[in-house]
């Protein structure tokens, strides 16, 4: 479970956001469970360095936020923005932590069983076309990720939405159950052909007659 600390921020706004993150912070807001929402601020540093060691899993993981002052509460983290150049956190958004509350998640997806893929034994590239899935399921059985096995998968044969399973009490929230999640494709060879060589051009060497 990923721990995060928090304060609580008074104000709302560009200008406070601003000076927030001239101080190495930045906002963020606790919402749901019916009460009131609470302003944070996180410190910048404290968490990259969670998201490195979380990546993409701290969406669906439980969060122990700990604000300052003592309250801690559990929640999910709903939404990151980021700086569209550098690429940091700019806002966070986190909801109260609800085990039976049904919510939609976006869930990686892991490939398994790729030593028993005939396609890649022969050769063929293993093509991850959905690297995540949206489901709906209870905030209290949100999986890590969605694993796909591709055992017995065969050169240029794909693996649909429709062929994924699910666990117990989740559904699918895309509505194309023929889009394809990973495919298997072969590799063409490249037909490289023997150049000619170039015959090389003589230089004529300039006669010297005695005169």
């Amino acid at each position: 479970m990923a721990l995060i600390k928090a304060a609580k921020r008074d104000g709302t706004g560009k200008g406070v956001a601003r000076q927030l993150r001239r101080d190495g912070r930045i906002p963020a807001v606790l919402y749901g469970g019916a009460k009131e929402n609470i302003n944070l601020s996180l410190e910048l540093r404290g968490l990259l360095k969670t998201l490195e060691v979380e990546g993409s899993n701290i969406r669906v993981k439980v969060i122990d936020l700990d604000i300052e002052g003592g309250k801690k509460e559990k929640a999910l983290m709903r939404g990151l923005q980021v700086h569209p150049v550098s690429g940091w956190p700019v806002h966070v958004d986190f909801m109260r932590f609800d085990a039976h509350q049904k919510i939609h998640v976006k869930v990686p997806i892991h490939v398994v069983d790729e030593d028993q893929c005939p396609g890649v034994r022969a050769g063929g590239i293993l093509q991850l076309v959905q690297h995540e899935m949206e489901i709906l399921c209870q905030a209290g059985d949100i999986p890590e990720a969605i694993h796909v096995s591709i055992k017995g998968l065969e050169m240029g044969h794909s693996i649909h939405l429709r062929d994924i399973q699910l666990p117990p009490g989740a559904t699918e929230v895309h509505d194309d159950q023929s889009m394809t999640i990973v495919t298997i494709v072969g590799v063409k060879a490249e037909q490289v052909e023997d150049a000619a060589p170039e015959a090389a051009e003589a230089t004529p060497a300039a006669d010297s007659s005695a005169g």
